[in-house]
């Protein structure tokens, strides 16, 4: 009975020992959709991520997305993080636009144009009901300047990355003409050039006449 005792007691202490040293689950459900950012015409973007919970393995992202309800436009994760690495961290999704921009944090991840909409929408990742940010009509701010937080405040616009790169973005201006613009553009100019050339030219023949 003694011998019993103490193989029960050994394998106790064995499951206990393994237990206290195996390495910390990956996990993936404490990220939250902490801040969003819209410039007037959604080419200009940000969605930032923040792990809520100081958990270091939060790296399980394979097979998790972003969702825009309304837009139905989604990000799919291409791969996990690297361990022990996510303790109250951020991830940052922003369009091509947001990473032209000067101050602005280098983007982890590039999304669409438009990527959720300006009036209303739900931005949702995965399936975590605590992971979602809901805005309503009017209550995105699209100056250029303020972004909306998780609480629902609003404020200067913050986006920071996974390398703790932050800065503020301001494109409150007047938008940058497109391509096609630049070329409407281009075209009244070459118009404007030749109507000023075909005007001197009569008035020199008129002359000389």
């Amino acid at each position: 009975m003694k011998h019993d005792k103490q193989n029960v007691s050994c394998g106790f202490g064995f499951v206990m020992t393994a237990l206290y040293c195996a390495p910390a689950l990956a996990g993936s459900h404490l990220w939250r959709i902490n801040e969003v950012f819209s410039n007037a015409d959604g080419t200009i973007q940000f969605i930032e991520m923040k792990e809520c919970c100081g958990s270091p393995n939060e790296i399980a992202l394979v097979g998790r997305w972003v969702l825009s309800d309304t837009t139905g436009n989604q990000f799919d994760f291409p791969a996990n993080l690297a361990p022990g690495t996510t303790a109250n961290k951020h991830l940052l999704f922003a369009t091509a636009g947001f990473a032209a921009l000067p101050g602005a944090p280098t983007p982890d991840f590039v999304i669409a144009d438009n990527f959720f909409d300006l009036n209303q929408d739900q931005l949702t990742y995965w399936m975590y009901p605590a992971a979602t940010l809901t805005f309503g009509i009017g209550e995105l701010p699209t100056d250029g300047i303020n972004s909306l937080n998780a609480d629902a405040t609003t404020g200067t616009n913050s986006p920071t990355n996974f390398a703790d790169e932050t800065g503020t973005v301001n494109t409150s201006g007047p938008p940058v003409p497109t391509t096609s613009q630049w070329g409407l553009i281009l075209m009244a100019l070459v118009i404007l050039l030749v109507g000023t050339i075909g005007s001197r030219m009569r008035r020199v023949e008129k002359t000389v006449a």
